[in-house]
């Protein structure tokens, strides 16, 4: 067999698996069914048992040796390689998430005799300003961590066990490096950020704090988690519910719609069409954007309120829904993919922003004052979220270096340490950690946010700005079309023509 031949074979198999696949995951999501869970664990365990296939990735290699500069078969390598832990490892794994994905889905804390939804949590969050509800909330929307956590610490340790076996030294390691990122680079621009926007973020916090203790009638020393809009801390809790007028009379698709045609990509529609867009009993809480069949069916869900931060939520997964959009007609199925989560990640946060920014509300019959405070609060937003991704980095290199640690005081050490946040009282012995839904289902993932917030920065600089009918052009050719072709980096230096750096970012948001 030549390669020709091997590829087209290989190709068409994985094709054929990650169609049926997402097809099940869209549905598991969308319904949250236990037939839907068992089909979706099935299909999810047959995809990982093809590529956990030494014959095949013997061959992968032989034709890899003999044409070195290729693309495909370097992407091909690292999926494969991904995989090639023991079987019996490789099932455990695939059935623990599946089972886990199941429980985070389903799961709905009770308040008082009532089921909360995410969307009711971030209100009581956001409105309620009694301190012994908010705390009552709060403390709710931890639960699942507990019951989880178990499951979790199972689940790293077979993670590491399989990356053991495959000659790494954990599974964070190996991650990284199967995604072509170094880890000791980026542990290195971490650092650099946090020491860069450390007194800017202290200075904010420190309004922040004033604003709520008076807010809640307490002093600054009570102040605690729950006093934030977000259960984590990752988003600016100030002029949540003011700023939430700015949409009051919008409608979101209507405005989804004008602003892609805007920057000229009119193919949006498409895409909300076959999108899951509202809440219901059973479904996914979070949001996402998924290429079902690397083509033309890309879709998203969403869990929509009329909210500034829904709005946000759905520019953003549009924007990775037009990048998938845009990749090249020529390119194999196996390169019609973004080559690392950093890249998309940068578009659909550059859409995110602008919903913060006064271009975006031109012409909009809206107040100009709160046209001000959503540019301010953007600056909070990516301060604050820079500080989350940070605690999220640091806590899952060290979960998966050292899994038997006391992770509820590691997670609190880090949270006091980057967030300068402390916890509520008692909070030693709860699995706060596991509440959050990446650590066990994205692992290895969160850096990504932050390294896409510098790229859409330096994106804009080299714009000149995001908002121009110029806009599409220009990352259709630069970003999009060449789809998995280069390595994140090399599609950096394509775009910005330069290697990505967090100077952008500090000017944009530090600096300003």
């Amino acid at each position: 067999m030549d390669v020709e031949n091997f590829l087209s074979d290989v190709s068409d198999n994985l094709k054929k698996l990650s169609l049926d696949l997402n097809q099940a995951l869209w549905d598991l999501e969308t319904t949250g069914t236990k037939e839907a869970q068992q089909k979706q664990q099935e299909l999810d365990l047959a995809y990982k048992k093809y590529l956990n296939n030494p014959l095949t990735y013997t061959k992968l290699k032989k034709f890899q040796k003999e044409n070195s500069s290729s693309r495909e078969l370097n992407v091909l390598e690292r999926i494969f390689r991904a995989h090639l832990m023991p079987e019996e490892i490789l099932t455990k794994i695939s059935l623990k998430e599946s089972e886990i994905m199941h429980q985070y889905v389903s799961f709905r804390p009770i308040v008082d005799g009532r089921a909360l939804t995410e969307n009711e949590i971030r209100e009581v969050l956001t409105k309620e300003n009694d301190p012994v509800l908010r705390k009552k909330v709060w403390e709710a929307s931890k639960e699942i961590g507990a019951i989880l956590a178990p499951k979790i610490i199972e689940l790293v340790k077979l993670r590491n066990e399989g990356a053991k076996a495959m000659g790494f030294d954990n599974y964070f390691q190996m991650q990284l490096e199967l995604q072509e990122v170094d880890e000791n680079w980026l542990m290195d621009i971490f650092e650099r950020l946090y020491q860069a926007s450390d007194a800017a973020y202290t200075q904010i916090l420190q309004e922040i704090h004033e604003k709520l203790a008076k807010r809640f009638s307490v002093s600054g020393s009570e102040l605690g988690p729950w006093a934030y809009s977000e259960p984590f801390f990752q988003e600016d809790p100030l002029d949540t519910k003011e700023l939430d007028d700015l949409v009051r009379n919008v409608d979101f698709i209507a405005s989804a719609k004008d602003f892609f045609h805007s920057l000229g990509f009119f193919n949006v529609e498409e895409v909300i069409e076959k999108s899951d867009l509202y809440e219901r009993e059973g479904k996914n809480q979070h949001a996402f954007c998924i290429n079902i069949d690397r083509a033309k069916d890309i879709r998203t869900l969403n869990n929509l309120k009329p909210s500034l931060r829904w709005l946000e939520t759905l520019m953003h997964e549009l924007g990775h829904a037009v990048y998938e959009q845009g990749f090249h007609e020529e390119l194999s199925w196996t390169l019609r993919e973004p080559p690392h989560m950093i890249t998309t990640e940068a578009m659909a946060l550059i859409c995110g922003r602008q919903v913060y920014l006064p271009q975006f509300w031109e012409n909009k019959n809206v107040d100009p004052e709160l046209v001000q405070r959503a540019s301010r609060s953007l600056i909070r937003r990516q301060l604050i979220f820079s500080r989350w991704v940070m605690v999220m980095t640091a806590f899952e290199k060290s979960l998966y270096e050292k899994p038997d640690q006391n992770l509820n005081k590691l997670w609190w050490e880090l949270v006091e340490k980057y967030q300068h946040i402390k916890p509520n009282e008692n909070r030693e012995n709860n699995f706060d950690w596991a509440s959050k839904y990446h650590i066990g289902l994205a692992p290895v993932y969160y850096f990504s946010y932050l390294l896409g917030e510098m790229f859409a920065s330096s994106i804009e600089k080299k714009l000149n700005g995001f908002m121009s009918s110029k806009t599409a052009d220009y990352l259709n050719e630069h970003l999009f079309a060449p789809g998995n072709k280069y390595p994140w980096y090399d599609l950096v230096k394509n775009v910005v023509q330069t290697p990505l750096h967090e100077k952008h970012w500090i000017e944009e948001f530090v600096l300003s």
